[in-house]
Parts: C-alpha cells; sequence; structure tokens
C-alpha cells in the first residue's frame, strides 16, 4: 500500500509539472518571407548577402513587393509572392553556374533549375553558393516535370 501511494503522489507530482509554463522550452516559428536579391541582373542571392555589402559598394537598389521570378512555378497552388531586390553592386561571391550545379548532380547540364519553386528562364543567371539553403532533386514526373530538375531553396 505505501508503494500504491508513494507511486501515486509521485504521478501527481509529474502532471502537475508537466503543466506548467517553463520559458525554457518555447520555440517559434519564422512565417516572414524573405525577397529574393538579384545582383547585376546575374547573380541570384538572399537579402543576408545585402548585410556584407559596404554602403560605397552598393550603386543601387530596386525593390519589388510583388514581382516573381518567374510564372512558371513547381508548386502552382502554392505560389507565394517573396518579392524581388535587384541591385547594382560592386561584390565578389562565390557563385556556381546552373550547368555546375546539374553536372554535379548527374543530370544534363541544361536541365531546367528552379529557385524556391520558380523556373529560372534565364540560363545564364548563376546562384551565390552562401544563400544556397537546401537543394531538391525533383524526379520527372510526366505532368509539370519532363526532365529531372534541381529546386534550389534561398532565404
Amino acid at each position: 500500500m505505501k508503494n500504491l501511494t508513494r507511486l501515486l503522489v509521485l504521478l501527481l507530482g509529474f502532471a502537475s509539472f508537466a503543466q506548467m509554463p517553463s520559458e525554457t522550452f518555447k520555440f517559434y516559428l519564422s512565417d516572414q518571407e524573405q525577397p529574393l536579391l538579384i545582383i547585376n541582373d546575374d547573380i541570384i542571392a538572399s537579402v543576408e548577402v545585402l548585410k556584407k555589402v559596404r554602403t560605397d559598394n552598393l550603386v543601387k537598389l530596386d525593390i519589388s513587393k510583388d514581382d516573381v521570378l518567374s510564372q512558371t512555378s513547381l508548386f502552382p497552388l502554392d505560389k507565394k509572392t517573396k518579392g524581388i531586390i535587384r541591385g547594382d553592386i560592386n561584390i565578389d561571391l562565390d557563385i556556381k553556374t546552373q550547368s555546375e550545379l546539374n553536372s554535379f548532380f548527374g543530370l544534363n547540364p541544361i536541365n531546367d533549375i528552379y529557385v524556391n519553386g520558380y523556373l529560372l528562364e534565364d540560363k545564364e543567371q548563376t546562384i551565390s553558393t552562401i544563400s544556397i539553403k537546401m537543394i531538391d532533386l525533383r524526379k520527372a514526373d510526366g505532368l509539370i516535370l519532363k526532365t529531372p530538375s534541381l529546386n534550389i531553396t534561398i532565404e
């Protein structure tokens, strides 16, 4: 009987502490959408790159809240307009061409590449390597993708 009473007290104690709010276990999900940065009409990067640019290297910035990379999207039902910042900036970044990325993943160098779900129509545009958060190899499905493609997530 003593063991049963101890067990009951122990369980009640744990149950009461389990329901108390704890500041140490809080986490926050960010639903904040970040625009893409297009540098010198060539390099696609995250806006975090702007933090590394000295103001005297910044020539011009154009901000469009509703602009997208392309009208073609991998996720047509989930189109989110994130906006685009176009800038003329004097900066050296490590970049990868679309053909380099495709070749690295064993794809045809001319296969399509998507950034945040939007097709890169200009095959000459490059991607800043420090801005890449994830690369997803998408298999051809015959509906949206006729050939395997890469979807590069930049945040």
